[in-house]
């Protein structure tokens, strides 16, 4: 245990940190404000993900046109084993898009839930 200063012979596990440890229903505020940031660096992901798909779909289409100028003499197999494994390269980015568009669904909600929550009137409030 980690002493709360040199002089002190007190633990710092006396005293409890409200910042510590606090569940889901405690300081909705403050989980308001993780939310928010889980909320933009989640946004920024999807628009890289999205970003990412583009950049596949737009090399499937380079490569199909390489295939189409360069592989007239070889055997059509090829082309199609080439954009079939694009395809699946731009279905698993889509896939992870489509899970991380529904995670920012679910963390918008939990953010309108607790914004709610610390919004209304409470005890601490006193009316004039």
């Amino acid at each position: 245990m980690m002493l709360i200063s040199k002089r002190s012979r007190r633990k710092s596990e006396v005293f409890a940190s409200r910042f510590r440890e606090g569940g889901a229903d405690d300081f909705p505020l403050r989980q308001y404000l993780r939310c928010r940031e889980d909320f933009s660096s989640g946004l920024v992901h999807t628009l890289l993900t999205v970003a990412f798909a583009v950049t596949l779909v737009v090399f499937a289409r380079t490569l199909g046109n390489l295939f189409d100028s360069h592989g007239a003499d070889l055997s059509p197999m090829y082309k199609w084993f080439a954009m079939g494994l694009m395809a699946l390269f731009v279905l698993s980015v889509l896939r992870r898009l489509y899970y991380k568009v529904m995670e920012l669904r679910e963390i918008r909600q939990e953010m309108a839930r607790l914004q709610a929550v610390f919004r209304e009137p409470g005890d601490d409030e006193v009316e004039i």
